[in-house]
């Protein structure tokens, strides 16, 4: 009898080893939680990331503790960790929608960090989870936009991508037709293409009076810049119609109970 009550004895021992291991993980995982987020309320961000990493390492599920991790290495210009960290969130995710968020996120940090290769790339992922994504077709409009020189009046123009920013605010546009801001992100990058289609036409003019002898030199320049008017023109229709469409679909958010969009250069 002697001998099995000290076996039960060690059994008990054994028995509540794991429950109180289990306890100390979650209590150094709150205590490195806690003073991480007193970091980050003073914006000592290396701190915050050393004392999450150690809550983390704890508790490696805490999904929130992630992002503000996350949040902090972007301060501090960590892009590489940053992204780790956010897919470190990803793996948590169970739903498409939940994953296709978690990318657009991910794209996000990208887009303030000034990558904006990486934030097309994590806008494309979602985008193949969910195709009809409005959010990610509308930024990767901008990131072409920006690269076509429509966001800088000074900035050389690519028509190339300024081509490809009209065809994804397209597809925004045949998600939510009601979309405003998608109207005047496209009148902005229509207006681009009108200035391009204008430098085009002055330099096939300027390349037919430097060649004013030379009749086949003089045709074919002029017929080029008579093409560059027809496409000036047919801009310009595009640009009043985004004129108003903008302006009806205001009245639509109006009449609707929404917000009504303002001008602005985001998606």
């Amino acid at each position: 009898m002697k001998r099995l009550g000290s076996v039960g004895l060690i059994l008990g021992v054994l028995a509540l080893g794991p429950v109180g291991c289990k306890d100390e993980k979650a209590e150094a995982a709150k205590s490195h939680r806690i003073r991480g987020t007193d970091h980050l309320s003073k914006k000592e961000y290396d701190k915050a990331t050393a004392e999450y990493a150690l809550s983390l390492q704890a508790d490696p599920t805490q999904e929130k503790v992630w992002e503000k991790k996350a949040f902090a290495h972007l301060q501090l210009g960590q892009m590489k960790e940053a992204e780790e960290a956010v897919l470190k969130i990803l793996a948590m995710k169970a739903t498409p929608a939940e994953k296709a968020e978690t990318y657009r996120t991910l794209a996000s940090m990208h887009m303030t960090g000034g990558t904006t290769e990486d934030a097309e790339r994590n806008f494309n992922k979602a985008l193949e989870i969910d195709p009809k994504d409005e959010a990610s077709l509308g930024w990767i409009a901008e990131i072409y936009a920006q690269r076509g020189g429509a966001r800088s009046m000074t900035a050389a123009i690519v028509k190339a991508d300024l081509e490809k920013s009209l065809n994804y605010y397209d597809q925004v546009l045949a998600i939510n037709s009601n979309s405003a801001n998608t109207y005047l992100n496209k009148r902005v990058v229509m207006g681009r293409l009108m200035e391009y289609e204008r430098q085009q036409k002055e330099m096939a003019l300027s390349e037919a009076a430097e060649n004013a002898k030379d009749k086949a030199v003089v045709d074919e320049a002029n017929a080029r810049a008579a093409e560059h008017q027809k496409r000036m023109d047919e801009f310009q229709v595009q640009f009043a119609e985004m004129t108003k469409k903008f302006s009806e679909a205001q009245k639509a958010a109006k009449t609707g109970g929404a917000q009504p969009a303002t001008a602005t250069n985001k998606p």
